[in-house]
């Protein structure tokens, strides 16, 4: 089975894309709050995706943005060595104070997005972002080691060393190297891909960022 992460660029963006993405994350360090989403923490994302599938694991599409989000975070929180999921976190939080939650009181969150998975509502920018960037911070909240997180769904994973912490550039020209690094780490754990391979494919579309099955 081969894997496929693609991932767009800010930097190759239209004016109309890179204008959407500023008056999102806000104007100020746009390149680097881009690359720091998506090519620092989204490609650990998708790789949680890729991850699942590998293992068969299947969930419906909420519960597994869920859980892939709180595998990228409880990677970064052990392979992180320059703060930068610190940083994440003041942008989300910044990001999302300045959106009214569409969540109705006294719903609960996953229930909410559950029910308008598959309709317009859903397929909006807004809604859609909001639903990502609060996965994010529900991810941070939980607060679970790596560990736990895999043993959540059944994967098993050895703790025999240290794991590797990331210090290089935040940029798309490093996307490889969080990814090559996360593979690495999941290695060394005893989490092996000889049934399975994941690539990386770096997009002019900036909003393009998925992953998929390679044909």
């Amino acid at each position: 089975m081969r894997y496929q992460i693609i991932s767009g660029r800010y930097e190759t963006g239209t004016p109309d894309q890179q204008q959407g993405y500023a008056q999102l994350f806000g104007s100020e360090e746009i390149q680097f709050r881009f690359d720091l989403y998506f090519h620092w923490y989204n490609v650990i994302h998708e790789l949680g995706h890729c991850l699942l599938s590998s293992h068969k694991i299947s969930m419906d599409p909420v519960q597994e943005e869920l859980y892939v989000n709180r595998f990228a975070v409880a990677y970064w929180k052990m392979a992180d060595a320059d703060g930068n999921l610190n940083k994440l976190q003041d942008m989300i939080t910044q990001v999302l104070s300045q959106f009214p939650s569409p969540v109705p009181p006294d719903t609960d969150f996953a229930a909410f997005f559950r029910s308008i998975w598959s309709s317009e509502a859903m397929q909006t920018v807004a809604m859609y972002g909001y639903f990502q960037l609060a996965c994010v911070l529900e991810a941070m909240k939980a607060g679970k080691d790596f560990w736990e997180v895999l043993d959540e769904v059944g994967i098993s994973a050895e703790r025999t060393g240290p794991v590797q912490k990331y210090s290089g550039k935040i940029s798309s020209g490093c996307a490889q190297d969080v990814m090559a690094l996360c593979l690495q780490n999941l290695s060394d754990a005893g989490i092996g891909f000889d049934d399975f391979k994941i690539e990386l494919e770096l997009a002019d579309n900036p909003e393009v960022q998925c992953a998929r099955i390679a044909e």
